[in-house]
C-alpha cells in the first residue's frame, strides 16, 4: 500500500480549515505578524530567543537595578565593572550550592 503526499495535501486543502488554523509552519513568522504581537509576548518571544548566557545576565542585570538601555549609555570602564560584579554574583551562587561536580566552574580567561 502506498500513500500519495500530494493526495494528502489535495485532501487538507480540499475541506476548510476551522477559524484560527493555517497550513503554515508554526516558525514562519512574517513582519506582519509580528506586529500583532501584544507587548507582553514580544517580551517574552524576545526573551525565549535568548541563549541561557544571555538569560542569566539578564536576570543578574535585573537584581542589580540596571536595565539593558542604561547598561548600553555606561562608558566602558562602568560597563566593566558591572561585568566584574556579575561575575562575582555567579561566583557566589555557584560556591553557594552544595553541587561540587568536577568542571562545574571553570576559568577559561587563559
Amino acid at each position: 500500500m502506498s500513500i500519495s503526499l500530494s493526495g494528502i495535501l489535495s485532501s487538507l486543502t480540499s475541506k476548510p480549515l476551522p477559524p484560527g488554523y493555517s497550513l503554515k509552519p508554526a516558525d514562519s513568522e512574517s513582519s506582519d505578524s509580528q506586529s500583532t504581537h501584544s507587548p507582553a509576548e514580544q517580551k517574552f518571544l524576545d526573551y525565549m530567543k535568548m541563549s541561557p548566557a544571555e538569560r542569566m545576565h539578564a536576570a543578574m542585570m535585573s537584581q542589580l537595578g540596571i536595565t539593558e538601555d542604561e547598561y548600553n549609555a555606561m562608558d566602558p570602564a562602568a560597563q566593566k565593572a558591572v561585568e566584574q560584579k556579575i561575575q562575582q554574583m555567579i561566583q557566589q551562587q555557584a560556591e553557594q550550592n552544595n553541587d561540587k561536580r568536577t568542571g562545574l566552574i571553570t576559568d577559561v580567561s587563559v
